[in-house]
């Protein structure tokens, strides 16, 4: 059993070192893959801040550089512009004609002739006189302006021509291609170029008529857009070829649409990233963790909103933990000696504490081997209890061997005042069955009363305890007369049953010297009050009863009624409800009232203590007397001795598994009609 009790203590230290060793080693290895994931986000965060920045400042510059070449070429128009007016202006003046419309014609011909002959060169300007009628009835100019024709701003032509100031305006428009012919013309190559028109009036009127036209082509911006894109490309691919990753990660810039424009690392871009580039949209990072060949990938993607492109970034998870399972197994490698250390100390430790108990099984054994009824039994208990304990330790098992060894004296004294005890339990036992032989031995027996012509009797009684203070008599008179007791001392146990004696050798005094149930009451009252220090009173029924007659003399002294029953006829119980005075014993000098009734032939009187009608079920009801004239009317027919039997029976019934709580007495006798003797039956004192 101690080495049982030693091997659980220790697998239980050691589970509990074990359990707490793997917890601090799970918790570890979990918070250190997050904070590495966590350093994977910081870092990817950073990443994309100066991703977006670099390319901010680049298409930065690129603006810069576009917005520089088109003020420049602005200048030019106006610059253009200005000289043919002068020009204009100047051949105005020398012509013929005067000033006006007519005298522009020759040089809007010299014009038209020369704006065909303009080469189709990207630094080229092209010019040409707009009349506004012609424009807006339809007519479509050399250069492929038309009243139709909107520019980048959605502006329609013909409302820019109207609203046209004075010093002229710019436009962005879309025009068809040109190239010259072998015949000096100009027709449309099917394409569109993006130029930058600036307009013109020549002449003073609002809206001009003359408008003069000159532009000039923006395909090389377009191309050094496209030239600076790929240099930034170029540039972030380079970049990202130089940063360090994970093996089998990758680091990708994708458009809008995501596709791959540049990447570095050996990695794959996994499937699946469509409802991620939706979060980034919205939030402008977002964190993934997907399915790939290499195992599960962490996938972060981070949306530059300036260009609509994002940038992905991918690692294997396993290769991002790499550190926490590295840290994780050299703190195994230190944890498992240091548990090892702490299970032999916990096993040390164990067999140190439990050796003082393996003491204290030994003197158990060795303590049930003691004769404690023995004189020097607790001189044999000293040394057996205190040799060899730890007394002296203040610890717990200190505490136990201290009372342990306390245990033994005072079981020992403990068993001495319980054999004590039980001793004088065994004498007041003996004397109070001697004291039962006794009260029985004074009371007649049950079925006593001899049977002869005209009377039947038998009796019962059944005390609650060892002894009781209920009685009953039956004896004959000097006149031949039948006398019947029946009474209830008021207690229980010994000075009732003490009580009750002195009761029945008083009446059967009293009535034995001829006096009648009435007289005698009152005699046994008065010698009775004379001589009660405890204060105590008996219920008293006296009767004596002719068996020729039939004729009953009877004196009640607060008892239960008695009941009458004719077995001859369908009449109920009827009660002989009449009292002669009070409880007997309790008040000096009473007189007691004398009654007289008859039976006749086949009725039986039953005379009963109040244990009858006060027997008491589980449920606290009372047996109560409605109960017992019923069962007196079903078996009417029953003799003395069997309506005692069947009453009690009934009464036990009722009463179930709740103890009996009072004396149950009961006295029954009849008027029989033949005048054979019948023999009497074997009796018995009690019945129950």
């Amino acid at each position: 059993m101690n080495a049982s009790l030693r091997l659980r203590l220790a697998l239980l230290v050691i589970c509990s070192v074990a359990l707490t060793v793997a917890l601090v080693l799970y918790l570890t290895w979990q918070r250190v893959g997050e904070t590495m994931i966590g350093m994977e986000e910081k870092n990817f965060a950073t990443l994309l801040l100066v991703e977006e920045e670099r390319l901010n400042t680049a298409t930065l510059n690129h603006l810069a550089g576009k917005v520089r070449a088109v003020l420049m070429r602005k200048a030019q128009l106006r610059d253009a512009s200005a000289r043919i007016q002068a020009l204009l202006r100047s051949l105005d003046r020398h012509g013929e004609g005067g000033p006006g419309y007519s005298g522009l014609q020759p040089l809007l011909s010299v014009m038209d002739a020369a704006s065909i002959g303009l080469v189709d060169d990207i630094d080229s300007i092209r010019m040409e006189i707009l009349d506004t009628e012609k424009l807006l009835a339809g007519w479509t100019s050399l250069l492929g302006l038309s009243s139709s024709l909107r520019d980048v701003k959605q502006r329609p032509v013909q409302r820019l021509l109207r609203q046209l100031p004075r010093d002229g305006d710019f436009a962005v428009l879309d025009l068809p291609r040109l190239v010259a012919t072998n015949e000096g013309g100009m027709v449309s190559s099917g394409t569109y170029r993006p130029v930058l028109a600036y307009f013109l009036p020549l002449d003073g009127n609002r809206p001009s008529r003359e408008i003069l036209v000159a532009m000039i082509p923006l395909d090389d911006l377009e191309k050094m857009a496209v030239r600076a894109q790929a240099q930034l490309l170029e540039d972030t691919r380079e970049k990202f070829r130089e940063m360090a990753l994970y093996p089998g990660g990758l680091v990708a810039l994708l458009d809008s649409d995501g596709r791959m424009l540049v990447s570095g690392g050996d990695g794959l871009l996994p499937d699946g990233l469509d409802a991620a580039r939706a979060e980034a949209r919205q939030t402008g990072m977002a964190k993934v963790i997907l399915p790939s060949q290499r195992g599960d990938m962490l996938c972060l993607l981070g949306s530059i909103r300036a260009f609509g492109w994002y940038v992905a970034l991918t690692a294997p998870l396993d290769e991002i933990q790499q550190p926490s399972y590295s840290l994780l197994g050299s703190l195994l490698a230190v944890s498992l000696p240091i548990m090892l250390l702490v299970a032999l100390a916990a096993l040390f430790m164990l067999i140190r504490t439990l050796r003082p108990l393996k003491l204290l099984t030994r003197k158990t054994r060795q303590l049930a081997g003691v004769d404690f009824a023995a004189p020097d039994a607790l001189d044999r208990l000293e040394p057996l209890l205190s040799q060899g304990l730890p007394l002296e330790r203040r610890d717990e098992l200190g505490q136990l061997a201290r009372a342990y060894a306390h245990l033994g004296g005072a079981l020992a004294a403990n068993i001495r005042n319980l054999m004590e005890a039980t001793a004088s339990k065994e004498r007041m036992e003996g004397e109070l069955s001697a004291a039962r032989e006794i009260q029985m031995g004074i009371l007649p027996p049950p079925d006593g009363a001899p049977e002869m012509c005209g009377f039947r009797a038998s009796a019962f009684l059944d005390p609650a305890k060892e002894v009781g203070g209920d009685m009953y008599d039956f004896f004959v008179t000097g006149d031949g007369r039948r006398a019947l007791v029946l009474g209830d001392v008021s207690g229980k146990g010994v000075p009732a049953a003490l009580f009750m004696s002195m009761t029945v050798t008083l009446v059967r005094y009293a009535l034995g010297s001829g006096l009648d149930p009435a007289a005698a009451m009152s005699q046994v009252n008065a010698m009775l009050e004379a001589h009660n220090p405890g204060n105590m009173f008996v219920t008293l029924f006296l009767a004596l009863y002719d068996p020729q007659s039939g004729e009953l003399a009877y004196a009640n002294g607060g008892h239960c009624p008695p009941y009458i029953i004719d077995a001859a006829s369908d009449a109920p119980p009827r009660m002989l409800d009449k009292l002669s005075g009070p409880l007997v014993g309790v008040m000096p000098d009473m007189e007691y009232t004398l009654f007289t009734d008859t039976l006749r032939e086949q009725e039986t009187c039953l005379i009963f203590t109040d244990g009858v009608t006060e027997a008491m079920n589980s449920d606290k009801e009372l047996y109560g007397e409605a109960r017992l004239r019923d069962f007196m009317a079903a078996h009417r027919g029953a003799p003395p001795r069997e309506l005692l039997t069947l009453i009690f029976s009934e009464l036990v019934r009722f009463r179930g598994e709740e103890p009996q709580s009072d004396d149950i007495t009961m006295l029954a006798f009849c008027r029989t009609r033949n005048t054979r003797v019948a023999q009497p039956a074997p009796t018995a004192r009690t019945s129950s």
